[in-house]
């Protein structure tokens, strides 16, 4: 297939895709936009009230934080099962691996964050996940290299001769050189990317990786572009409608983001901007009757990058799945039309109140001062030449039934969107009703917060998961040392089997802090008692007991965990014990052993007193504690003592003894 007949194809995809500028879906999402930021309908009326209440905005931030602490509030944000007991040491390994990936090496609350947040905004958030390799470079300097190390370093693959200096000596050249030295890495990469970049065929499904079609749209200078790779001349040339996109007008015209007199980089050719698309589409490019799944990476008219590949580096969610279909509903589908009558009710309300302060009149013509009349003022005088010629006209107060239809309003919105004001605390009325009334409202409203939870969970947050841990098995290509559990462990990837072989499990957040506690503590309690009935070994295991005190500990101090208790099973194993029968008959054998080196020294020293010599002060030192030793301790104690004072030198006792042998041979000889 040749190039124009394939970008002939892509546009015609891209025309016909959902998420366009032209379509139904970028104007609801636009709309959504709007709503959230407070901008005005375009109904307003000059002189009257122009409130605009936020009733998505609360309901979006009012979800967000449970939704937040139910997949960030743990250490593991997935943990991955076997499914045999030949995968328990590497889908352990992988639990630890891939959760520091997302949070230590990429901004995981962040990009969990955009991307629920996109969601209950503009019905699905999109999230990138892609392994990106990179260059480290770094200066090295040599002196004094031999002949042999010079040239090895030279013949090295990573290291570029920047200087080399070649220095006569009187056993040939040494070498001073300076070398540059290339590493390259890589690493998993999380980007959340805004909706209206991504186009999706009409015909997708409910899941993104079944479309036949996907594209992601995205602002890069020529200098970037080239730094991917591509050789490209400052007079590459895009198409600007995705700059006019007026969903993305929408998200920066509210703080005037979008706006720009001139452009700063027009004076410099390597930072102009142009967009980048890359093409994700399923076509029969090499015409064998099967399409295939390509990646084509243009710059408007200009094909980049033509591969083939296994994946879609994209993930998607929606919070309210629509079956048989992407899209799903947004919050802000949800509230939109609420918010729009409570606006229009609480601008009533106002002018209302304006009306009552500032009332309309009814006046005598030619009667009256009308410049008096209009000059409104505290104690101001209106001057009328006939009695009775101004006349207020009453203006009736809404009150009640007005306040109560915004109540009525309150509680529909809270019904749609399981956000209510009880739990979040607002209710002044809240201590006046039982407290079985208020746990169920709060039930009822965290199931509708929890199936938004689990929703996202399987459609977006466990295919992210299992993107990164195909590409780190994929690109990672030699072993590393990494944190994990307090200890530094060797990462190796390429070890591990399939995938296929480990299930995964998202929403391990603290969920309800109060009924973890409550739950893990009755845990704990039944654990004491088995314990009491003497069940350890047979009911109940130390593994058992650690991971209930795991469990309290994670609701209390989720990131401190590990450091309060030890896991038994990475214990070492504890020392057998002795039969104290056996102990003591070693102990006895012991003192018999130093009883015996302690004559054999008393024994030399005598023979050195009967050869006249003069004893050493060390000498004189042992008799002296050995005398009072034996005054204090009695014959009795007497092995007692002298094992006492051996304790002091046994390698001058195993001389000693190598001496009195020696004259003891002497003397039979």
């Amino acid at each position: 297939m040749k190039d124009r007949e394939l970008l002939a194809i892509i546009e015609a995809e891209e025309a016909n895709a959902t998420g366009s500028e032209s379509g139904e879906l970028s104007r609801q999402r636009t709309e959504a936009m709007q709503y959230y930021y407070g901008q005005p309908y375009g109904n307003e009326v000059e002189g009257r009230s122009q409130v605009v209440t936020s009733e998505v905005l609360d309901a979006i931030e009012g979800i967000l934080p449970t939704l937040m602490s139910m997949f960030t509030a743990a250490d593991e944000v997935v943990r991955f099962e076997p499914q045999g007991m030949e995968d328990e040491a590497a889908a352990s390994q992988a639990t630890d691996y891939i959760n520091y990936v997302f949070s230590r090496t990429n901004n995981g609350f962040l990009v969990l964050y955009c991307l629920f947040k996109d969601a209950l905004l503009q019905k699905n958030g999109f999230c990138k996940v892609y392994w990106e390799e990179y260059e480290d470079y770094a200066k090295e300097e040599y002196q004094g290299l031999s002949d042999d190390e010079f040239y090895s370093l030279a013949q090295s693959e990573e290291l570029e001769l920047l200087e080399h200096t070649a220095i006569p000596g009187p056993t040939g050249l040494s070498h001073d050189a300076k070398f540059r030295r290339k590493t390259k890495t890589g690493k998993i990469c999380l980007d959340p990317v805004p909706p209206e970049e991504v186009l999706v065929s009409r015909e997708c499904p409910n899941e993104l990786k079944k479309a036949r079609f996907v594209e992601h749209r995205t602002k890069k200078t020529i200098s970037q572009i080239r730094e991917m790779g591509f050789d490209v001349p400052d007079s590459l040339s895009d198409t600007e409608d995705a700059e006019f996109n007026q969903e993305r007008v929408a998200r920066l015209e509210y703080d005037d983001s979008h706006t720009r007199d001139k452009d700063p980089s027009a004076g410099d050719p390597a930072n102009r901007e142009v967009w980048l698309c890359e093409a994700y589409l399923k076509i029969d490019y090499d015409e064998d009757g099967i399409a295939e799944f390509r990646k084509v990476t243009k710059v408007g008219k200009r094909i980049l990058l033509n591969e083939e590949i296994d994946t879609l580096p994209l993930v998607s969610g929606t919070p309210i799945v629509m079956p048989h279909k992407f899209y799903g509903l947004s919050i802000a589908d949800l509230v939109m039309d609420i918010q729009l009558i409570k606006s229009t009710i609480t601008r009533q309300l106002l002018d209302n109140m304006y009306l009552a302060n500032n009332g309309r009149y009814e006046v005598l013509d030619g009667m009256v001062n009308l410049d008096d009349l209009l000059t409104s003022r505290p104690g101001g005088i209106v001057r009328s030449k006939v009695l009775g010629g101004v006349k207020r006209l009453d203006t009736p107060l809404l009150g009640m039934p007005a306040f109560q239809t915004l109540e009525y309003f309150d509680s529909v919105k809270e019904n749609r969107v399981g956000v209510t004001r009880y739990n979040q605390g607002l209710d002044s009325d809240t201590l006046n009703k039982t407290a079985h009334g208020i746990e169920v409202i709060r039930n009822a409203s965290m199931q509708r917060i929890e199936l938004i939870a689990r929703i996202m969970a399987e459609t977006c947050v466990k295919e992210l998961f299992w993107k990164i841990l195909e590409l780190v098995s994929k690109y990672q290509n030699k072993p590393q040392m990494v944190r994990l559990r307090n200890q530094w462990v060797k990462v190796d990837p390429r070890e591990w089997k399939n995938k296929f072989n480990m299930t995964v499990s998202v929403g391990l957040g603290t969920g309800s802090q109060q009924a973890t506690l409550q739950g893990a503590m009755g845990i704990m309690q039944i654990q004491g008692m088995m314990m009491k009935a003497g069940l350890m070994g047979q009911t109940l295991t130390p593994k058992n007991m650690y991971q209930a005190a795991r469990l309290y500990a994670k609701a209390v101090f989720p990131k401190q965990v590990d450091s309060l208790f030890s896991d038994p099973d990475q214990m070492p194993p504890p020392q057998p014990q002795i039969d104290p029968k056996i102990q003591l008959a070693a102990k006895k054998a012991e003192m018999s052993d130093r009883q015996k080196r302690d004559k054999m020294r008393i024994d030399y020293i005598l023979e050195q007193q009967r050869m006249g010599h003069e004893l050493t002060m060390q000498d004189k030192e042992f008799l002296q504690e050995y005398a009072l030793t034996q005054a204090q301790m009695g014959q009795e104690s007497q092995e007692a003592g002298a094992a006492r004072m051996q304790e002091r030198g046994l390698a001058h006792d195993q001389m000693m003894h190598e001496h009195v042998q020696g004259a003891m041979d002497r003397e039979q000889q």
